[in-house]
């Protein structure tokens, strides 16, 4: 399993634990959270991203998600990676630019 965002084809973007079997036609996606674009009140042209449940009264906080109706999916930047995992997961955070040696 790996923290993923996917696009579905709806628009929405989702971001979660996602697991996928070659053979089969859906993918498990474990704590989601759906990405929401915020317009600032002072400078409404400043966006920022907020993460909120995404269909959170499900049992386990587990949902499946036919690959069909997905359009893409890509791995998360540092401080996006790190924001939901303070909030959804193991709160363990990457550490930006690695470690020196």
């Amino acid at each position: 399993m790996a923290i993923r965002v996917i696009k579905l084809v709806t628009g929405e973007e989702v971001i979660g634990d996602i697991s996928s079997e070659a053979a089969n036609e859906k993918i498990q996606v474990r704590k989601p959270c759906a990405v929401m674009l915020v317009a600032s009140k002072s400078t409404p042209d400043n966006h920022s991203m907020a993460l909120i449940p995404y269909a959170g009264y499900t049992k386990d906080h587990e949902i499946e998600i036919f690959k069909k109706a997905i359009v893409w999916t890509a791995e998360l930047e540092e401080d996006v990676y790190n924001q939901y995992n303070m909030i959804f997961g193991t709160g363990i955070q990457i550490v930006p630019g690695g470690i020196q040696r």
